[in-house]
């Protein structure tokens, strides 16, 4: 439904990695299930994907208005886990939090509490980019989850967050660099990982060079004749847009008036 949607996950993917207990073990839609994920890594890990996105439409703008976008993280334990702390004296200790049920709660709350910290955090340019494309949270929501399948006992939390988005640019668009999109796709080509996804947004959003009027038909979702008819077109030929104005002649007239 929208490339933002698309753009919004990677980035939040960026920004947790490397900054909660589950290190760089930060995955992009995993298609396996958490279950059989956390069965091969055994160590904490996080899992993003954008399950149901819904968009409030006004008659066939399809790409903007108020969007309701369910981020999905998904957070799971399964071994023991040692956190750095202060010993009170200036040094660092390590803490290890045991594999039970009590220490697998505290891990998945402290790695909550971590995940929502980096998103919203404005310490990383990854993190940034996240909160420009997310105006608003409208909605979060915590589902505790455990099981023991394959003779691997873990324990996961579902955290969901209903975001609002902000609008994918319409085809043959100029992209602002300082807009949420265009940092964006700055940060993408400077990542060896994402800069072929950054290439084929960019292909898709440039496209062909469109003047405003026809941009405006094609975000609003009107045949161009119909465009045309409430003012927005050419005042004749559909086919020949406006061209910009690059001479003005002034015609040679007398303004001196009878008699005088």
């Amino acid at each position: 439904m929208s490339l933002t949607r698309l753009v919004m996950r990677l980035a939040a993917a960026r920004a947790l990695r490397d900054r909660t207990l589950a290190g760089p073990r930060v995955f992009d839609s995993a298609v396996d299930p958490i279950d059989q994920t956390i069965a091969e890594n055994r160590q904490p890990l996080l899992v993003l994907t954008t399950d149901e996105h819904a968009l409030d439409v006004t008659g066939r703008d399809l790409g903007s208005g108020a969007h309701r976008c369910d981020l999905v993280i998904e957070i799971a334990i399964a071994s023991r886990v040692e956190l750095p702390a202060s010993d009170g004296d200036g040094g660092q200790i390590s803490i290890a939090i045991p594999h039970t049920d009590e220490g697998m709660e505290l891990t998945l709350d402290i790695m909550e509490h971590q995940v929502t910290r980096a998103l919203t955090r404005n310490d990383n340019a990854w993190s940034r980019v996240w909160m420009k494309l997310v105006p608003r949270v409208t909605r979060r929501l915590s589902r505790r989850g455990a099981s023991s399948e394959n003779g691997v006992r873990f324990a996961a939390r579902q955290l969901v967050l209903t975001s609002d988005l902000v609008d994918t640019p319409v085809s043959g668009d100029t992209i602002a660099p300082n807009s949420a999109w265009g940092e964006a796709l700055a940060l993408m080509e400077a990542d060896p990982i994402l800069a072929n996804i950054a290439n084929l947004l960019r292909t898709e959003l440039d496209g062909s060079a469109l003047t405003d009027w026809r941009r405006a038909a094609e975000a609003l979702g009107l045949p161009l004749e119909v465009a045309n008819h409430i003012g927005i077109g050419p005042i004749a030929d559909l086919d020949a847009d406006p061209q910009p104005l690059s001479d003005v002649t002034f015609a040679d007239f007398d303004l001196a008036q009878p008699g005088s």
